[in-house]
C-alpha cells in the first residue's frame, strides 16, 4: 500500500507535467509534418532540376557533336583528299573533346573512308536508320541510341549530309558521343546518390551506367508514351507505378518524341531525405521532453518522496511511545522537510510531556480508589468485627442468627471492594475468580459440624463494573447462605453449583443444589426479599423453582451492557 501511494504521487505529478509540456510536443510534431511534407517537394524538386541540367547538358554534347559534324562537312574536300591526315585530323578532335569516341566520313555507299578509331576490317553504316535518313535527303540527324561497332560503346550519333557541288548525295560525316563519358561527368556532378541516369528513345530505356547503387527494372513497352508526354527543355514527372514502381520519375526530352533524358529515384530515399531534418525538428522536442519527465521522476524521488518515507518511519516511532527519537537525518533534508520535522519534534516533547502529566493524574486517582476501597474494607470488617461482638453476647438465638446473616452480607460487600483495590484496572471486576473466592469464604462460615458440601463455579471469562458486581455477588451470597441453612439439614453431604454465562446482550446466574428443596419459610424470607432487590438494582429479575437434581433452583436474568 506504501509503495502504491508512492508510485500514485510521482506518477500524478510526471502526467501532470507530460500533460503541460504535450503542447510543445504537439506543435513540434506539426512543424515536423509541415517540414516533411516540404523537404519532399524540396527533393522531388532537385530531381527536375537534375534531369534539366542533364538534359542541358547531354543537349550542349549533342549540339557540339553536331557542330563537329557540320564543320567537317563543310571542308569534307580538305579531309577527303589526303586519307592519312584525315585520320590524324579527325582523331585529334574528338580526343579534344571528353564525350565523343569516334568521328568519321562514310561515303555515298555506306563505307568508312576516314575514322578516329581505326576499324577492324570494312564497316558499312548504310543499314544504320541514321544514314537511311541523311540519304533522304535530311541535312542532320540524331541517331538512336545503340552500340558502337567501332567503339564498342552505347553511343548517339550526330550525322551531317556531304553533298556535291550539284545538290547530289556524297555520304555523311558521323560524330559519336560516348554516352558512358556523358553519364559519369554528370554524376560526378550533381547525380543524387541510389538515383539512375538513363536516355529514353522509342524502343525503350538505355541505363548510361552500370554502377548504380539501385537499377529499376522500367518497361520499355511505356518508352514510346512516355516520350509523347515529354516536352524540350521542361522536365515532366511520369507516374512510376506501372513505368518503374517505388520510382519517382522525371524526363526531359532531348530530341522532341524521339530522344530524352531519365531521372529515377526511389520514394524511399526522397522521404529519407525529407525525414532528416525532419527527425531533428521531432525528436530534440521529444528527447527534452522525456529528459523532463525523468528529471521529475527522479528529483521526486530524491527530494521529496523518501523524506515523506522516513517523516512516516518517525511519526510510527512516534505513535508507539518513542517520544525521544530526533529526527537526525531530516538535517540534510530540504528547507520544508527540516521545518516537518522540527515540528514533528516539538510535537513528540509536547505529547510526552502530557503523557506524562496524564499518566501521574492517572497514578494518583488510582491510588487514591484503591485507598478509599481499602478503607471502605477495612471499615466493613470493623463493622463485622462489632457483630461478632454483639451476637456473642446475646442468648437469644434468633437474634445471634440474624446477627450472624448480616455479618455475612456485609463480608460479601468487603470482598467486592477488596477485589477492586487489590486488581490493576479498578473499573472492572473479573468475574470468575472473584466468585470463587466469594464461595470459598462463604464454605467457610457456612459449614455446619462434619458436613461435607462441595461448591463449584463455572462462569463465562466476563468482567463487570463495581455497581454491578456488588449486587451480584450479594445475589449469590443469598441464594448459597439459603442453600446451607435449608438443604441439607440432617445430611451429611451436598453439591452446589453456581453458574455465570453471558449471550446475546443478556446475563444469567444460576445457584443450584441437590438438597431437599426450598421451604415456604425460605421463600418468605428476608433473604428471598434480598434477592429480588438486588435483580431490581441490576435491571433484572429473579425465578425459583426446583432443580434438575431435585434441589432448589435459583435463577437471575439481567441485560448486559
Amino acid at each position: 500500500m506504501e509503495l502504491k501511494a508512492k508510485r500514485g504521487l510521482r506518477i500524478q505529478l510526471v502526467g501532470v507535467l507530460a500533460l503541460a509540456l504535450s503542447p510543445l510536443l504537439l506543435l513540434s510534431a506539426v512543424q515536423s509534418f509541415y517540414e516533411l511534407r516540404d523537404e519532399r517537394r524540396k527533393e522531388t524538386a532537385a530531381l527536375y532540376s537534375t534531369a534539366l541540367i542533364a538534359s542541358q547538358d547531354m543537349e550542349a554534347a549533342l549540339q557540339r557533336a553536331a557542330g563537329v559534324a557540320s564543320t567537317i562537312s563543310s571542308r569534307s574536300f580538305a579531309f577527303l583528299m589526303d586519307a592519312r591526315g584525315c585520320r590524324n585530323a579527325v582523331r585529334r578532335i574528338a580526343r579534344s573533346d571528353t564525350v565523343i569516341s569516334n568521328i568519321a566520313l562514310v561515303d555515298g555507299d555506306g563505307r568508312v573512308m576516314c575514322s578516329a578509331i581505326e576499324p577492324d576490317g570494312e564497316v558499312d553504316v548504310a543499314r544504320n536508320p541514321w544514314f537511311g535518313r541523311l540519304r533522304a535527303g535530311e541535312d542532320s540527324v540524331f541517331s538512336s541510341v545503340y552500340f558502337g561497332s567501332m567503339s564498342r560503346r552505347p553511343v548517339i550519333v550526330s550525322g551531317q549530309r556531304m553533298e556535291g557541288a550539284d545538290g547530289a548525295f556524297l555520304g555523311a560525316v558521323a560524330v559519336a558521343v560516348d554516352l558512358r563519358a556523358a553519364a559519369r561527368l554528370l554524376r560526378e556532378d550533381f547525380l543524387p546518390p541510389e538515383s539512375t541516369l538513363s536516355l529514353i528513345n522509342r524502343e525503350g530505356v538505355v541505363r548510361l551506367s552500370e554502377d548504380s547503387v539501385t537499377m529499376p527494372d522500367f518497361d520499355d513497352a511505356l518508352a514510346e508514351g512516355v516520350l509523347d508526354i515529354a516536352a524540350e527543355g521542361e522536365p515532366v514527372r511520369v507516374p512510376g507505378d506501372a513505368f518503374a514502381p517505388g520510382y519517382a520519375v522525371i524526363v526531359a526530352a532531348l530530341v522532341p518524341g524521339q530522344l530524352g533524358v531519365l531521372v529515377a529515384a526511389p520514394v524511399d530515399r526522397i522521404n529519407a531525405w525529407g525525414g532528416l531534418s525532419v527527425l531533428g525538428t521531432l525528436l530534440i522536442p521529444t528527447i527534452m521532453w522525456l529528459m523532463a519527465l525523468a528529471s521529475v521522476w527522479i528529483a521526486m524521488d530524491l527530494f521529496v518522496l523518501r523524506w515523506l518515507t522516513y517523516l512516516r518511519r518517525m511519526a510510527r516511532l512516534y505513535g508507539g511511545g518513542r517520544f525521544d527519537l530526533p529526527a537526525r537525518r531530516a538535517r540534510s533534508a530540504p528547507f520544508e522537510v527540516r521545518e516537518l520535522a522540527d515540528t514533528m519534534e516539538r510535537m513528540a516533547a509536547s505529547l510526552d510531556q502530557q503523557t506524562r502529566e496524564l499518566e501521574d493524574v492517572v497514578e494518583q486517582r488510582g491510588a487514591l480508589l484503591r485507598e478509599i476501597h481499602h478503607r471502605v474494607k477495612n471499615n466493613l470488617q470493623i463493622i463485622v468485627s462489632l457483630l461478632n461482638l454483639q451476637a456473642g453476647r446475646l442468648e437469644d438465638e434468633g437474634a445471634r442468627a440474624a446477627l450472624y446473616e448480616a455479618r455475612r452480607r456485609i463480608n460479601a460487600l468487603a470482598m467486592v471492594h477488596r477485589s477492586l483495590y487489590e486488581a490493576e484496572d479498578l473499573r472492572y471486576v473479573e468475574m470468575r475468580p472473584f466468585l470463587q473466592e466469594l464461595v470459598r469464604n462463604l464454605a467457610d462460615v457456612s459449614r455446619a459440624g462434619e458436613q461435607v458440601i462441595t461448591a463449584e463455579v463455572k462462569s463465562d471469562p466476563v468482567s463487570f463494573p463495581p455497581d454491578k458486581a456488588a449486587p451480584l455477588a450479594l445475589f449469590v451470597t443469598e441464594a448459597i447462605t439459603n442453600a446451607y441453612k435449608h438443604a441439607f439439614v440432617e445430611r451429611e453431604s451436598g453439591r452446589i453449583e453456581i453458574a455465570l454465562s453471558c449471550r446475546e446482550g443478556r446475563c444469567v446466574v444460576e445457584v443450584t443444589d441437590d438438597g431437599s428443596g426450598a421451604v415456604e419459610d425460605a421463600r418468605a424470607g428476608t433473604g428471598s426479599s434480598l434477592m429480588r432487590a438486588f435483580a431490581t438494582q441490576l435491571g433484572g429479575q429473579v425465578e425459583n423453582g426446583a432443580g434438575e437434581a431435585g434441589g432448589h433452583r435459583a435463577v437471575l436474568t439481567f441485560p448486559m451492557e
